[in-house]
């Protein structure tokens, strides 16, 4: 089931119940998976190479602290370490949490 937290599958269930709380960004991993924006690129960290990202974040609710993972796409910005961020939690089963692509997207598909 974390995994399934992580890409965001099933979030809707949770979002629906409307609990929130802040969290806080504890770790950024740049992701294996990119998308490569013009059709030659010079090297592979070159500007034409955008990359996904892991985020790690934590989030309190009660006394209790839970952590979190989220999968970032490229296309939307990620948020830096230290950052703060909305988490959406089942109020039954705090540990469930939800949260959608933190900020607009940073390039629109196509650009």
């Amino acid at each position: 089931m974390k995994l399934l937290r992580t890409f965001g599958i099933g979030e809707d269930k949770i979002l629906a119940k409307n609990h929130s709380v802040p969290g806080t960004v504890t770790m950024v991993q740049k992701s294996y998976l990119y998308v490569i924006k013009k059709p030659v690129r010079l090297y592979i960290n070159d500007s034409n190479t955008l990359y996904s990202h892991f985020i790690t974040f934590r989030y309190v609710v009660g006394s209790e602290i839970y952590t979190g993972k989220r999968f970032i796409t490229p296309y939307y910005r990620c948020p830096q370490k230290g950052e703060k961020i909305e988490v959406f939690y089942d109020p039954e089963k705090p540990e469930n949490y939800a949260c959608y692509a933190f900020g607009p997207a940073a390039r629109p598909i196509g650009w």
